[in-house]
């Protein structure tokens, strides 16, 4: 039997003959307004920016950043990019112009899209949604790689994720939509930003799997949960801080999420009340946990009823082989921490990196991306942290995401990062820094927040000292700058006075 690949443009351009006036795209403005996109309009107005591209020099293997806000301008521009054989690049448009220049240098594109002014030309995509239908046929171009993807780590130094391959997919038996438990009419919710490699990445396979997709102008927790009733979704894309502040809000107890047929959560490790919170609402069989990284080395799955019989794991691998090493790179046996080595389909990560060294890749194809963790005797992984972030203290090893499970349990605050810092006896010591809900008593919360872990942890992993900031310091995707966090307050301690 043949399988007939399509590009997305073409998958697209056949749902729009059959459903023109279908809306596919919503995007729900913090104000109240929302602005949509029929299949029709996404098939011209993609048409009609893909042959500017085109006609800009763009070919394959092209890298052409998205400089936008999450809106569907931004979708309507990833999907035009494919159609002109480039590749899409994600970026926040609030990098700082710095940030923003490294990634351009490793790019190298011919031209960006956005709605500020650069060096290099510019198209904006609103200059093109009412030209309508384009008179000649699309030059036919398959994209290569996918996507590139800025990397989500704490170093500072430019780095992007090429995801390598050709751009086809099969309409009738698409491999990760099926995975992902999409279905044809599902509409998908991403609060996130589609700079983000979950919330971009999964709404384009929602397109590939014939469904619409929801998005918002900023993630808001009251509002987000307003929009699950308002829209009904059938999917939700979080990851889990929104998790946190969905359960903390008020209305969270009467809210209907009857609509929601599979919430996926990925992108971080889930403190256990979280996942217990959702759970209780939804039923495990409809709360599914993702690990994987956007270099695609390595993929498993737990859902909730999985999980409360094996609390703590994401899953097993799907198409996805384990290993657990050692320093000197020696297997470990089951239920020991060590490094993380996957290999994916028995190949290398399709993948490759600009501004950085490849991934290690040792016993033929194994590789990590500095996740450490352990496997059960029954094939279920567990998550300790990210080699980077582990810290020894007094010679024990103390794993971050272990005490911020701890510390996010607390009704008063809204998230944490646990850092080590220098100490002349300990080597590093346990620091805490936390992000309270609101002003209140700071002595006090500190005090209960160390309560709290002298009752659930051992007492080295106690923090030694905890401070509380008005807002914790997130890079591009989203995630908290431990690295940042730590150096900045070795340099204080270790200034000259």
């Amino acid at each position: 039997m043949t399988v007939l690949m399509k590009t997305l443009g073409g998958i697209l351009d056949a749902l729009a003959e059959s459903q023109p006036h279908e809306i596919l795209l919503t995007t729900a403005m913090n104000s109240g307004a929302e602005e949509t996109v029929t299949r029709d309009e996404l098939r011209h107005w993609s048409n009609q920016l893909a042959l500017t591209l085109i006609d800009h020099g763009v070919k394959p293997g092209d890298l052409i950043p998205i400089h936008l806000p999450t809106c569907n301008q931004f979708l309507v521009s990833a999907v035009a990019i494919l159609k002109a054989g480039g590749t899409p690049m994600p970026v926040s448009n609030r990098l700082p112009e710095s940030e923003l220049a490294g990634l351009i240098t490793l790019a190298k594109p011919p031209l960006m899209i956005s709605k500020q002014h650069f060096d290099q030309p510019t198209l904006d995509p609103d200059d093109f949604r009412d030209r309508g239908p384009i008179t000649e046929p699309l030059p036919a171009r398959i994209s290569n790689p996918i996507k590139a993807l800025a990397s989500g780590g704490s170093t500072g130094k430019p780095k992007l994720i090429l995801t390598t391959g050709d751009a086809l997919f099969d309409p009738q038996n698409p491999v990760i939509p099926q995975l992902m438990r999409f279905e044809p009419g599902d509409l998908k919710y991403s609060p996130g930003p589609l700079y983000h490699n979950g919330p971009f990445w999964f709404s384009l396979n929602m397109l590939i799997r014939g469904g619409r997709v929801l998005l918002n102008e900023r993630f808001n927790a009251a509002r987000c949960l307003e929009l699950v009733e308002k829209y009904r979704p059938t999917v939700l894309n979080l990851v889990p801080t929104m998790m946190q502040r969905m359960l903390r809000d008020p209305n969270w107890p009467t809210m209907k999420l009857d609509s929601v047929r599979v919430v996926w959560h990925l992108a971080a490790p889930c403190p256990a009340w979280a996942k217990e919170g959702f759970i209780e609402k939804l039923g495990g069989n409809r709360v599914l946990e993702l690990w994987a990284a956007t270099e695609a080395n390595g993929l498993t799955i737990i859902d909730g009823n999985e999980w409360l019989q094996h609390k703590g794991s994401v899953g097993k691998g799907i198409g996805t082989e384990i290993l657990i090493l050692d320093e000197q790179r020696e297997p470990l046996p089951n239920g020991e921490v060590g490094e993380i080595f996957t290999r994916i389909a028995g190949a290398p990560p399709p993948c490759e990196y600009l501004g950085s060294n490849p991934l290690e890749n040792l016993r033929e194809g194994f590789t990590s991306v500095g996740d450490l963790g352990w496997v059960d005797d029954e094939g279920y992984l567990y998550l300790a942290d990210r080699r980077t972030d582990l810290i020894i203290s007094g010679g024990s090893n103390i794993f971050p995401a272990e005490v911020e499970a701890v510390i996010t349990q607390h009704p008063k605050v809204r998230d944490a990062a646990v850092i080590g810092l220098e100490d002349d006896d300990l080597g590093r010591r346990v620091h805490a820094v936390v992000e309270p809900i609101s002003d209140g008593n700071a002595e006090a919360l500190s005090l209960e927040l160390l309560d709290l872990c002298r009752e659930q942890l051992l007492s080295y992993k106690v923090p030694r000292t905890i401070e509380l900031v008005e807002t914790l310091p997130r890079n591009e995707a989203g995630k908290i700058r431990r690295t940042w966090l730590r150096d900045q307050r070795d340099e204080s301690t270790n200034a000259p006075t």
